[in-house]
């Protein structure tokens, strides 16, 4: 086994054991940090080997393995949120606090995510998958669900895709939420919000605070044909594999 191999097999096992990194957010669990520090350095190593960032080995789908914050961040939804607020303090305490509202309780988790990159069409495409009551039951009373499990897949779309200096540049475009398979839609929210896409670079526009286009931008800081690595505007990572099962058009 290569040292590459090798040091991809430890991210891999980080990955899985802290939840895609979601055990080492401090918000959530402050647990295992000194995986979080194993995690640096073995990205780090990573880096020293500085493969070439091709369109062609960017090109097509992904699924997130490990991030150091927010699963939701990866997404160019958020990711262009981050920019327009231009201070790593504001976005972390805006993402914090989203974090806090829709995750509460545990009523709402986060699935499945996965990127297609698309360099043809210049298209980005961001889901994930959101679970809501998932585990709804009273402890030693019983054990039965006392909700059904609802939930939906945010689609994100951003568009002008362009590649340069191994920085993956796009502007947002619009969203929408569909059904995922295996899922129950949202009783009323479905019939009214589901299934269309929703325009959201032009309602970006309209908004007094906002002076440019919702644009995002992330460094590509390791690539070879099984493994991505990302960093946002603030050094955020995101880690990335090739899916075994395509499930972007399921």
């Amino acid at each position: 086994m290569t040292d590459i191999e090798e040091i991809k097999k430890k991210i891999y096992q980080i990955a899985a054991i802290t939840d895609r990194g979601q055990r080492l957010n401090k918000l959530i669990a402050p647990m295992y940090q000194e995986k979080s520090k194993e995690m640096e350095k073995l990205i780090k190593s990573l880096e020293s080997f500085n493969t070439e960032v091709t369109k062609e080995k960017l090109s097509g789908e992904w699924e997130l393995i490990y991030s150091t914050v927010e699963l939701f961040r990866s997404s160019p939804f958020f990711l262009a949120i981050e920019k327009a607020l231009n201070d790593e303090f504001k976005s972390n305490l805006f993402f914090k606090l989203h974090q806090l509202q829709v995750g509460s309780f545990g009523l709402s988790t986060i699935g499945r995510i996965a990127q297609n990159i698309d360099f043809e069409k210049k298209e980005f495409i961001s889901t994930f998958d959101t679970i809501i009551f998932g585990l709804t039951t009273i402890p030693i009373l019983g054990w039965f669900k006392l909700l059904p499990t609802f939930g939906g897949r945010v689609i994100t779309l951003a568009d002008d895709l362009i590649l340069e200096n191994n920085v993956l540049k796009m502007n947002l475009q619009k969203t929408k939420v569909s059904k995922v398979d295996g899922l129950n839609k949202i009783p009323i929210f479905s019939k009214l919000l589901m299934d269309r896409w929703y325009p959201v670079k032009e309602v970006w526009g309209k908004l007094p605070w906002n002076k440019e286009i919702p644009s995002c931008e992330v460094l590509v800081i390791y690539l070879d044909k099984e493994i991505r690595i990302m960093k946002d505007l603030y050094g955020s990572v995101f880690i990335y594999i090739r899916p075994t099962i395509s499930l972007l058009n399921s």
